[in-house]
């Protein structure tokens, strides 16, 4: 009787993707025992790889691209790898086995192999690869092919400020670091580099106080490790004409705090504004609402009138209890909508950290339209941080897209020291 591999990451959910190029959104996945390829380990990880367990069954690639094998990396303690290898050997060849299915489970727990340890979604990564690499530089390619070589390659247009959205996500607005403007080493416009053009630009009289442009970066200085514009509690950035946006929407944001501005003040404040008259009338609204709740996002859509509705986060959003050594100083938020009005948060780790459940009625409501006129200065706690990025696409990208531009973004502007 044929035998097969069962991963269990998370329970299933509207996030829950067939692909993964990182293993985000990929919640289950079932492959029969006879397309194993080989296994390897990494300490405290075991990898197993997969033959003929892809998506696509015809690929045409770059120069130099690959396709990688879909492969699942599962936890172990340290020093039993080799046994949880040799478990799984045992199991593919023997013909005397008390089951068929061979399974990691990290909603339960459970494993068949006791060597294994899957105690949360992090201990078992599948990845079904949609996305070819490029094999001098591991990194995961978004080019098209239209005839064999990387010189004939499409798809470089979709590329902002170093980042690679992909063929169709290209964001409305753009706002990242290489469009800031200064005058006297403050920042005196900002211009979109999104496909929203000027429309979406920032002029020096929409900037409301002093903000400096911050170009001292590290660690210890903006948290980054580019320049952003240093944002205080009463000031501002107002966009040249509102955005407005229905339906599913992406949402992405890079800021910074240096580790003293967190050991003093472990908070962010509301970061987007729809309008700042009348009530019930602020449009989307995310970040921080309490320097007492570090564990929620807020949001509240344009119309509201019943307040702010809250996604949980699992862990705190700013941990300033960690050593300052230890402490994350660049912070990246990826916010999408999906077609039932779902709402999903990914950190630095492109990890789906927080959710809300969609609600088409009444108040707290999910569904209403996305304002964004103005970037700081909010209602309730006032915004503070280093900006240095902050964009809309106009559509929901999906789990895999949106971990992997959390991914992306955090690996551009995590400072090195």
């Amino acid at each position: 009787m044929k035998k097969f591999f069962l991963f269990k990451r998370k329970d299933v959910s509207a996030s829950s993707s067939s692909v993964s190029d990182n293993g985000e959104g990929l919640d289950i996945l079932a492959v029969a025992t006879d397309s194993l390829a080989f296994m390897t380990a990494s300490l405290g990880r075991v990898h197993i790889v997969f033959n003929d367990a892809t998506i696509y069954e015809e690929n045409s690639l770059l120069e130099g691209e690959s396709l990688k094998k879909t492969s699942v990396s599962v936890a172990c303690d340290e020093g039993k790898e080799a046994s949880v290898i040799e478990s799984i050997m045992k199991f593919v060849s023997s013909e005397k086995t008390t089951t068929n299915i061979m399974r990691f489970d990290a909603v339960d727990g459970k494993a068949t192999i006791g060597a294994a340890k899957v105690n949360s979604f992090t201990d078992v990564v599948s990845e079904v690869k949609q996305l070819p690499t490029v094999r001098t530089t591991q990194e995961i390619s978004k080019k098209t092919f239209i005839g064999g070589t990387a010189g004939t390659a499409l798809g470089t247009g979709t590329i902002i400020a170093d980042i690679d959205f992909g063929e169709g996500n290209k964001p409305v607005i753009d706002l990242n670091e290489t469009g800031l403007s200064e005058s006297g080493g403050n920042v005196n416009g900002w211009t979109n580099n999104g496909s929203g053009g000027s429309t979406y630009n920032i002029a020096s009289s929409k900037v409301t106080g002093t903000i400096p442009l911050d170009t001292s970066t590290g660690r210890s200085n903006n948290g980054l490790s580019t320049q952003a514009a240093d944002m205080g509690s009463s000031t501002n950035f107002e966009l040249d004409n509102t955005y407005t946006q229905e339906g599913p929407f992406t949402m992405f944001a890079v800021i910074g705090r240096s580790t003293s501005d967190i050991q003093d003040n472990p908070k962010l404040g509301f970061l987007v504004q729809g309008t700042t008259s009348g009530s019930g009338t602020q449009g989307l609204t995310f970040m921080f609402s309490d320097p007492f709740d570090n564990n929620n996002f807020y949001f509240q859509f344009a119309g509201e009138k019943g307040g702010f509705f809250k996604a949980p986060s699992a862990s705190p959003i700013i941990d300033s209890s960690l050593p300052a050594a230890e402490m994350r100083t660049a912070y990246v938020f990826v916010i999408r909508r999906d077609s039932s009005s779902n709402i999903y948060v990914y950190d630095t780790t492109g990890t789906a950290v927080a959710f809300a459940t969609a609600n088409t009625s009444g108040t707290y409501r999910t569904d209403l339209d996305v304002k964004v006129e103005h970037l700081g200065n909010g209602q309730g706690e006032k915004f503070q941080g280093n900006l240095a990025r902050f964009g809309v696409i106009d559509r929901d990208i999906g789990s895999p897209a949106a971990a992997q531009l959390a991914i992306d973004l955090t690996n551009k502007y995590t400072p090195t020291t």
